[in-house]
């Protein structure tokens, strides 16, 4: 584990603080005694968990928590103005893929003008680094969900070229091992309730990688403060889902040959496989590190009045208008 003892002096912001990877970093951040930890989220039951655990175990970390919404620029002001913010690690966003398809515009609102915002507040007040968490949804993006996380990472590229003080990173994963909403604690509980296993597709592959091993790469971002740009994790573990589901039926003492999986239809919002590069990027290994830089072999274009007319058709509820938008937004 990278050596973070400077964390002492670091005051941490941290948004989707009660989601499972913010849970990992506040945890992992909290083990090393920083000067404070914001923590940031919509939820308040999760938010109340998070604390409870944070004061058992750390009682004597300085913790300051909101239950607000990172797309209030009124509440982002009042955190940046009254706190000393170093470091800024943005968890916070929607992720769940056919639940976004149906939800446009709360999905450009709260993922991309959440991030907005607060990319441009630690720009403002001269933040140190932000970290914001993207997906590999967003490599040539098919739904609404991957399209607001390309248009973050664009975003902050777009203000990566003239911010000098702050540096701005986005880290690309793939799907966090047992997360939320995640195939497996889905898995757990059809299995506990007795119901079949379903699957999408016999052939479904995915990209996983563990929430202790998030937290490790987060924290060599934290020491490696002159990085900056797009990264990926070095080291990913390709698997099949009825690979998982085997695993975890064997985890119950459950017969997987015996007990019922059904595969039903995988929609067309989704790949049968992700990928966490596109054909038009290229990846630059970094001796002794966890991630992997990724670089655009094209031409950068960012259209900065189409992302304010989507963020307004999306903030008016005019659902075709922003779904067009945003779609124009991840086309280049």
């Amino acid at each position: 584990m990278t050596n973070i003892s400077f964390l002492t002096n670091e005051t941490l912001l941290i948004t989707g603080a009660a989601g499972s990877i913010g849970r990992e970093l506040v945890l992992g951040f909290a083990l090393k005694k920083p000067k404070r930890l914001i923590l940031v989220d919509i939820s308040e039951t999760g938010l109340h968990s998070l604390l409870e655990e944070l004061n058992f175990k750390f009682p004597e970390v300085a913790v300051s928590y909101f239950v607000e919404s990172v797309c209030n620029a009124d509440f982002l002001n009042h955190l940046f103005v009254n706190f000393k913010i170093i470091s800024v690690f943005h968890a916070a966003a929607y992720k769940h893929v056919s639940l976004m398809q149906e939800n446009t515009c709360a999905a450009i609102t709260t993922n991309i003008l959440g991030a907005q915002l607060l990319i441009d507040y630690s720009i403002k007040h001269k933040v140190n680094q932000v970290v914001v968490i993207s997906t590999d949804k967003a490599v040539n993006p098919i739904n609404t969900m991957g399209r607001t996380k390309k248009v973050v990472e664009d975003y902050l590229k777009f203000r990566q070229k003239d911010c000098v003080n702050t540096k701005l990173i986005a880290l690309r994963l793939c799907n966090v091992y047992g997360s939320a909403g995640s195939v497996v604690p889905i898995f757990k509980k059809r299995i506990e309730q007795n119901l079949p296993i379903e699957i999408k597709d016999k052939n479904l592959v995915r990209d996983f990688i563990s929430s202790t091993r998030v937290l490790e790469i987060c924290e060599y971002l934290l020491a490696n403060k002159e990085l900056e740009g797009l990264f990926i994790p070095k080291k990913t573990e390709k698997k099949a889902i009825t690979l998982i589901a085997t695993e975890v039926l064997h985890a119950f003492a459950v017969d997987a040959k015996s007990y019922p999986i059904v595969f039903t239809k995988l929609p067309k919002i989704e790949k049968l496989e992700e990928e966490l590069w596109s054909s038009t990027e290229s990846r630059n290994f970094i001796d002794n590190s966890p991630v992997v830089a990724i670089e655009s072999s094209t031409d950068f274009q960012f259209d900065l009045k189409m992302l304010q007319d989507c963020l307004a058709a999306a903030q008016m509820y005019s659902v075709e208008n922003a779904e067009i938008k945003l779609a124009a937004l991840t086309s280049f």
